[in-house]
């Protein structure tokens, strides 16, 4: 038999992984037959698959929902051969589609089977096979519009992850990686190529609307499935990277695993600013947010970051129930002096020189990209610079070129060369960054920092 991923255009025979193991024969009351087992998914999550729909067609037709186990028990079936297969909403938003198996059922005797998906090291090589397999695999899904639930046409798709190289020239540096695709007729999507073993942003764009950042880890697996969900609406009055406020709403509660409520939980949404504080029965509430599939960050002090993806609709409240688990133990208290020696950027800071952005502005912003902190900085602009890219350029300041002036940007003492046309920003991530400082006109920069371009400079720490 065989199983067909219809969205990308081939057939791949594989056969359904099928573990039969010997066991006594159990007689039911009555000369019937039966079949049980559980449903394993070694394709994508490496886990047993609880609510899979398992069909048998033979003598007796029957289906059955593998409960919150991912086991299955079909009785009370006439004996002979049955056809059996089984499905999950996660494999048909992609088209995937198990292959059939063939079982010989006789009386009296209840047969285990285990059903399983074959390996995903050869699907990703039949559907990346330009892709080099070691430490690499493939992104799949499909993205429809949240409001109407249809499939979006020609939209964007993309994964983005940071690479640090190491150069004679250039020592120690980090580039931003993106591997991305458009959606076909049937609104699916195919990235190959990305990192198995790194953390990695997935994001869709339609009609130059950016969907919101998901947190994307493959843990070593060839394969992961993503249904993502945007808001498509009127993109007139929209500023390209900016953020969008909506109608959708997350409310939920935040938990020890004993079911102690977390006071005082930071909840945030990837990308967007602001948050909210859980309350002393655990509780919270965002409001106004942009409708899609989102990512929900949950901190607290002595509990492990916890990551959520939620689907929000507009109108339609989405509930989120959070059990934390405790990482840190609660030690005696002491007491610690010293006396500290103020770097550059804080004597900078202090006399007022320039504008400065500090460690804790950037946690409260939470900015996807080290980008979107020069949105609000005077004397800067950020503008697109093709596909998902931006660029900082000044607006005080003239431009050896009278084109867009790019300010000179400093990396812990040390100029880097950010160039649009290479793509990938600036190469920090924002959760790395002591502090910024911007200088938008020649005559403010210190000395360290000048240049002859005339367009200002911007030093992060």
């Amino acid at each position: 038999m065989a199983f067909a991923w219809r969205s990308f255009g081939f057939i791949a025979s594989i056969c359904l992984g099928v573990a039969v193991v010997p066991a006594h024969a159990q007689q039911p009351p009555s000369p019937l037959a039966g079949i049980r087992g559980y449903v394993y998914d070694s394709l994508l999550s490496g886990a047993t698959v609880p609510g899979a729909r398992v069909t048998l067609q033979g003598p007796s037709a029957r289906t059955v929902i593998a409960d919150a186990r991912g086991r299955y028990l079909v009785d009370s079936l006439k004996p002979g051969r049955y056809v059996i297969t089984f499905t999950h909403s996660s494999f048909e938003a992609v088209g995937f589609v198990p292959p059939e198996q063939v079982v010989e059922l006789r009386a009296g005797i209840v047969t285990p089977l285990m059903l399983t998906t074959p390996a995903g090291h050869e699907i990703y090589a039949r559907l990346c096979p330009q892709s080099p397999l070691e430490r690499s695999g493939a992104v799949l899904g499909q993205l429809s519009n949240v409001a109407t639930n249809q499939a979006v046409v020609g939209g964007v798709v993309r994964v983005e992850w940071s690479q640090t190289l190491v150069s004679r020239e250039l020592g120690l540096s980090r580039r931003l990686r993106a591997v991305q695709a458009t959606t076909d007729s049937l609104g699916r999507y195919l990235l190959c190529g990305v990192p198995n073993d790194a953390a990695m942003l997935l994001r869709a764009r339609v009609n130059a609307i950016d969907g919101p950042p998901l947190d994307l880890d493959l843990k070593g697996r060839p394969l992961a499935v993503r249904v993502l969900t945007i808001e498509v609406g009127d993109t007139a009055a929209v500023t390209p990277g900016a953020p969008r406020p909506g109608r959708a709403v997350v409310r939920g509660r935040i938990q020890e695993s004993d079911g102690t409520p977390i006071v005082d939980a930071q909840v945030l949404v990837l990308g967007l600013e602001g948050g909210a504080r859980t309350t002393a029965a655990g509780a919270f509430e965002l409001t106004e947010l942009p409708a899609g599939t989102h990512t929900v960050e949950i901190r607290a002090i002595g509990f492990a970051r916890r990551r959520e993806l939620v689907n929000l609709l507009p109108d339609r409240p989405a509930e989120l129930d959070v059990r934390m688990t405790r990482v840190a133990m609660v030690l005696p208290e002491i007491e610690v002096k010293a006396k500290a020696l103020l770097s550059e950027f804080d004597q900078r800071r202090l006399r007022g020189d320039g504008h400065f952005i500090t460690q804790e502005e950037i946690e409260q912003r939470n900015p996807l990209r080290t980008e979107d902190l020069f949105r609000a900085v005077p004397g800067f602009r950020v503008v697109p610079s093709g596909g998902f890219d931006y660029q900082i350029v000044s607006s005080r300041g003239a431009g050896m070129t009278g084109g867009q002036c790019s300010p000179d940007v400093y990396i812990d003492g040390t100029k880097v060369v950010v160039d649009p046309q290479v793509g990938g920003g600036i190469p920090v991530n924002p959760g790395e960054i002591y502090g910024i400082e911007t200088y938008s006109g020649a005559a403010s920069v210190p000395a360290q920092f000048q240049s002859q371009s005339g367009c200002g400079a911007v030093a992060i720490w």
